[in-house]
């Protein structure tokens, strides 16, 4: 009896070392996948932050172009400029109302940091001759600037032709575009007409 409990624990024996020798091998090949799908996967990971990158690019370019070719943002700007400086003696206190859908907040409470003035008991006009944009989009908003050729009347006297040059930023803001930025960079008048 003990030579056949003997063959049967040793049977038992190489059976469990020959498991446990199969076992090792199928852990160390379970562990090399491991590595190389570790490995795979940061790659993949790489890979897809680049696609990210790329796509917002391209989406910051696509949008760049569509806002570069937006009739709305161009709108906007000509709307405020006739808005602003096309006015006569009726309608210049009621203008800085009409703005205020052209303009975020900031820009407004600079064109009206002074307070609105009233309105001087003559009769006056400020009339556009002329309104040129020069706009490019860059970064979601579209840049640019604005030359604007006015003429002043006051009763029935006219001034000589004014020309004031604007750089204007107009993007996205709650769902419309509007002005964000508005900085006047000269304002020019001829001294003398040949």
């Amino acid at each position: 009896m003990n030579t056949k409990v003997f063959i049967t624990i040793s049977l038992a024996l190489v059976i469990s070392i020959f498991a446990n020798v199969a076992l090792g091998f199928n852990v160390s090949s379970k562990s090399q996948e491991n590595k190389e799908y570790s490995e795979l996967n940061k790659e993949l990971k790489g890979e897809i932050k680049s696609l990210k990158t790329g796509l917002n690019e391209a989406e910051g370019i696509i949008t760049d172009e569509q806002l570069a070719n937006s009739s709305d943002a161009k709108k906007v700007v000509e709307s405020f400029f006739k808005t602003q400086y096309d006015y006569n003696s009726e309608t210049y206190k009621e203008r800085y109302e009409k703005i205020k859908s052209y303009v975020n907040d900031e820009v407004y409470g600079q064109l009206t940091s002074a307070g609105i003035p009233e309105i001087p008991n003559v009769k006056f006009e400020n009339k556009i001759n002329n309104l040129k944009l020069y706009m490019t989009a860059q970064n979601k908003e579209l840049t640019g600037l604005v030359l604007l050729n006015t003429v002043y009347k006051i009763e029935g006297v006219e001034s000589p032709e004014t020309t004031q040059i604007f750089q204007v930023t107009v993007s996205e803001e709650n769902g419309k575009q509007q002005i964000v930025s508005l900085e006047v960079l000269g304002t020019f008048a001829s001294m003398s007409e040949s």
